[in-house]
């Protein structure tokens, strides 16, 4: 939150101290500490903020790693960069070879437990903070509580069966050991913490009244306990939680799907739980992220690249393509209004060639054309955690794995499609004044077919096969496909990523699909108290 980021430079002193740093026995007059700080109403929202920005990304690589993790070690995205060397422990990851040490590995471990350091100790001292209006302080602790929720949920989507930590504990100094919990008890903390805080928070989207744009609703709430159900299997609680989302109403499909990531402001009634990085009413952190993912002939990093698999994984007619990968010989305009091009390329526009590009595509979701772009460390980009779209799909992937009514589930999963096939059939960014000329402008010609409706009148097999697909493509490249595989079969995963990438999962892939390693300075830290995963 832009406006607010002041604030994490006093705050700073404060929470970034915890997840392995010492506090001060004794501070020097006129310093703030964990001791002395949380007083007013004012502190606790400053402390708030500080959960948000580090949800939105602001540590160390943690906005990179959550792609890194959730599309490259999947079967739809390349690492990319300047050569194979290029951020090789990312690599390690993707391919299954990581050893413990691992830099990202460690560091993704450490982030999110930052997060949740920051809001356990908000949520320790809540209760003795005066406030005002006693509904506000119900309202920023269950905000706490859903941000510490998510945090959980992308540590046991990446390792498997972690500490569970719920008071301002620095349980990564050497002299504190907090045992790892069970799947099943981890699966009940977030139940139970998710439909708690839902309870007091308010419904509404980024467009309703007195709802500040980045908070956490209620409908974030239940639509991060539907994918928490869906992780765990619980399919009849998923698809509950999912339709408490839908039955309140107050969240639509943006009409056009390349809206979604065009859009300046990104305000949109599609979007439930958003990292910001755009500056939408003077909030959001602007990022470096749209850099780290464009294409190296236009000035980016070269990282994400999506595979040709799941290219190939679209239907003929389905404009959402366009809106999924940049190849070469996409044009699309300079600041000055010309196409922009590699400076002495024999190509016109994009290339994304002489270097590791995979099979040569980049991501468009994260590609920002030159007209909206500024400079490399200030993008905006927001990171769309959940939207509407993976909710209704959700609603329909728990309706169908418990065997619910087929219709229904279709009904869901055809709103979808729906939307895509309403979307225009060319880029609305693309060079050009007209139409025709921006359809022209992409090597990827969309045909002018409409994809078909799913149909019910088919077995369960037919359906799972279908939302499957539907959430691929749907939500492609937006950080959400390992943990979709990693809750479906074990030979499903396997197939699906040696396909795509043309390689096999070494060594016990039963187990290393299921989750990465531990760090191993965790396991050094505790003596051995946490044992290693298995496979690893």
């Amino acid at each position: 939150m832009k406006k607010y980021y002041y604030i994490l430079l006093t705050m700073s002193a404060l929470l970034f101290t915890g997840c392995g740093d010492e506090f001060l026995d004794k501070p020097p007059y006129g310093i703030l500490t964990n001791e002395n700080y949380y007083q007013t109403e004012g502190d606790a929202f400053t402390a708030l903020t500080a959960v948000y920005s580090q949800f939105a990304g602001e540590g160390d690589e943690l906005q990179f790693n959550a792609f890194e993790f959730g599309d490259m070690a999947a079967d739809d995205a390349w690492k990319g960069g300047e050569t194979d060397g290029d951020r090789p422990f990312v690599t390690d990851v993707a391919f299954y070879r990581a050893v413990s040490n691992n830099q990202i590995i460690q560091k993704y471990w450490v982030e999110n437990y930052r997060g949740i350091f920051r809001a356990n100790t908000l949520l320790d001292r809540l209760p003795d903070i005066p406030f005002n209006d006693e509904n506000l302080k119900k309202r920023y602790t269950a905000e706490a509580r859903v941000l510490r929720a998510f945090f959980y949920t992308i540590l046991t989507g990446v390792y498997g069966e972690v500490p569970l930590v719920t008071h301002a504990v620095d349980f990564m100094s050497e002299d504190v050991i907090i045992s790892r919990s069970s799947r099943e008890d981890i699966h009940s903390f977030l139940r139970k913490e998710l439909t708690e805080a839902a309870a007091d928070l308010p419904a509404g989207n980024a467009t309703t009244k007195d709802i500040d744009w980045g908070q956490v609703t209620q409908g974030a709430a239940y639509g991060l306990l539907a994918r928490v159900e869906l992780f765990f299997n619980a399919y009849p609680e998923a698809a509950a939680a999912a339709k408490k989302v839908i039955d309140s109403g107050v969240y639509e499909l943006e009409p056009n799907y390349g809206m979604l990531f065009i859009n300046n402001d990104y305000v949109s009634k599609e979007s439930i739980l958003e990292m910001l990085h755009a500056n939408t009413g003077g909030k959001g952190d602007d990022s470096i992220l749209a850099t780290y993912y464009r294409s190296r002939g236009v000035g980016g990093w070269g990282f994400l690249c999506p595979t040709k698999d799941l290219v190939d994984e679209f239907e003929i007619g389905d404009p959402r393509l366009l809106y999924t990968i940049t190849e070469t010989g996409d044009k699309f305009s300079a600041k000055d209004g010309t196409i922009e091009s590699k400076s002495g390329s024999d190509v016109v526009g994009q290339d994304h060639r002489g270097y590791a590009s995979g099979e040569g595509f980049h991501s468009r979701k994260m590609f920002i054309p030159a007209p909206r772009r500024a400079d490399r460390n200030a993008m905006d980009v927001n990171i769309k955690s959940i939207r509407y779209a993976d909710v209704l799909l959700m609603y329909a992937e728990g309706l169908i794995e418990s065997n619910g009514d087929k219709t229904e589930a279709c009904k869901y999963i055809n709103m979808v499609r729906d939307r895509a096939r309403k979307t225009p059939k060319f880029d609305l960014e693309a060079y050009g004044d007209t139409d025709a000329d921006k359809k022209a402008s992409r090597v990827r010609q969309i045909a002018d077919v409409d994809i078909p409706d799913v149909t019910p009148n088919s077995d369960y097999d037919v359906l799972r096969a279908a939302v499957r697909h539907e959430r691929r493509v749907e939500l492609a490249t937006e950080s959400h496909r390992l943990y979709d595989l990693r809750r479906w079969e074990p030979e499903y995963m396997k197939n699906r990523i040696e396909k795509a990438r043309s390689f096999t999962v070494p060594g016990d892939w039963q187990n290393r699909l299921k989750a990465f390693p531990i760090p191993q300075r965790e396991i050094d830290r505790t003596n051995g108290a946490y044992e290693q995963n298995k496979g690893w």
